[in-house]
């Protein structure tokens, strides 16, 4: 709740305080990076145990006493329903064995080329799969379903002469389930703000935005009624891509780690960290700031990315209000529970799928109960094999996904109570837009800065 107090005839508010509890270390923060030895496979196996059951049991509720069969002990003629995790074959999907070992990894990996819109087409071919085999699926329904590989799916359907699943039905795990909300019944309202893709350092990139919204944030900027409103947001989350390279900036990804860079190029991705440093000390002296990196920032590029390196932001790293966060970033504000990544994910997803309803297929994710279900496909992770990280064991509050192209958000529900606000938060340097989340009612309410270019 914030205060206001008059001292020497101005008046003074004091910021909206709320707890606080960061949860990556849980999933997200690493302890050891020496699982290289271990087989990506094993990935898919951990998935496919940890959601084959939660897929199993919805098909169950929704379409009833079907037989449960393995891919390979199909019958032509009888309704079955499998379960197995989908792999989509598509043309133009980048491939190691197309483009040559040498450019494919330095290119398609580590950001030297742009990635294609689109991996799908008209060609594409689905399959299921579990421990005893695969096998190829097909029909109009499937259509009307976000299929991209590496989800765990239940289908019904039946085999056809030539050996193909003829799908009349697809069923995902379902929602996970959800903690309660805290009491909402009191009157005062306070917010956390989400914002991404600040790209500093890009040479065209208008600073004023980002002086505008530094002022916002610490409370200079606007009337009486904006600093009630500024004083009742409790925290700032940046996620991801607050960083530009200098020596690449039309691309959109970032710094090549096998490319040697200039003397130039160091000494402006220097100044690009120098900028940021600024940035975030003025706003973490004024209010709690959690810090996710993203494609464009000099951490790992493997999910998940672990945090900013102190020595990196000297300055504001000595404020205890900074929290460095993992990218995905898991936390809980007053009680609510966040779950949010720099974008990857959800980037990735949209070139399986031919249109670009992007908050449609966010929101898909969390009935899927995965939040990166394409990796390690076509996203790099670390190849774990105790559990998948990214499956969701509840569902959050609040899902986001940064550095998105416009501002959108909806509430997904669930059979069982379950209600997420979903937010697609937009890339600053283009939407010049954050977002605050009223931490009582989930609503969302954009604050823009400029008009978009």
């Amino acid at each position: 709740m914030s205060r206001s107090t008059a001292i020497g005839g101005l008046r003074v508010m004091e910021r909206a305080e709320a707890s606080y509890t960061n949860e990556d270390s849980g999933k997200f923060r690493l302890t050891s990076t020496s699982k290289f030895n271990k087989q990506f496979a094993n990935l898919y196996f951990t998935r496919l145990g940890q959601l084959g059951p939660a897929a199993k049991a919805s098909a169950r509720a929704l379409w009833g006493d079907i037989a449960y069969v393995k891919t390979l002990d199909v019958d032509a003629g009888a309704a079955v329903i499998v379960v197995g995790t989908l792999y989509k074959e598509m043309s133009a999907k980048p491939s190691i064995i197309k483009d040559g070992a040498d450019t494919f990894q330095s290119t398609a990996v580590h950001g030297g080329r742009q990635l294609p819109d689109k991996y799908c087409g008209d060609d594409d071919v689905l399959s299921l799969e579990d421990e005893s085999g695969r096998l190829a699926i097909t029909g109009a329904v499937l259509q009307d379903f976000v299929l991209v590989t590496g989800a765990v799916v239940a289908v019904r359907g039946q085999l056809s002469a030539d050996g193909v699943l003829q799908v009349d039905g697809v069923c995902y795990p379902g929602m996970a389930p959800q903690r309660a909300l805290p009491d909402a019944s009191g009157p005062e309202d306070s917010y956390v703000a989400l914002v991404s893709g600040l790209h500093m350092g890009r040479s065209e990139h208008d600073m004023l935005p980002i002086m505008l919204l530094t002022e916002y944030l610490t409370g200079q900027l606007g009337g009486l009624d904006d600093h009630r409103l500024q004083a009742s947001i409790v925290r700032l989350v940046i996620a991801g891509n607050t960083l530009c390279d200098p020596g690449n900036e039309a691309s959109s990804v970032g710094v090549d780690a096998l490319k040697k860079m200039s003397t130039t190029d160091q000494r402006g991705l220097a100044s690009c960290i120098g900028s940021l440093d600024a940035f975030i000390t003025a706003v973490s002296a004024a209010m709690p700031v959690d810090l996710m990196p993203g494609s464009d920032d000099p951490c790992n590029f493997l999910l998940p990315q672990q945090p900013f390196h102190q020595c990196l932001l000297t300055q504001a790293s000595r404020l205890s209000t900074l929290t460095l966060c993992t990218n995905p970033h898991n936390f809980s504000v007053s009680g609510v529970n966040f779950l949010g990544s720099a974008g990857q994910p959800l980037d990735d997803m949209q070139r399986y799928l031919p249109g670009d309803d992007r908050l449609h297929t966010l929101s898909e994710a969390l009935r899927m109960r995965h939040i990166v279900p394409t990796a390690p496909d076509t996203v790099g992770c670390f190849p774990f094999t105790d559990e998948d990280p990214f499956v969701l064991e509840e569902s959050p509050h609040v899902f986001f996904a940064g550095n998105q192209p416009r501002f959108e958000d909806t509430i997904v529900r669930g059979p069982d109570g379950q209600a997420t606000r979903t937010i697609l938060v937009p890339d600053f340097a283009r939407e010049r837009t954050c977002v605050l989340v009223n931490l009582r009612t989930l609503e969302c309410r954009p604050i823009s800065f400029g008009n978009s270019v």
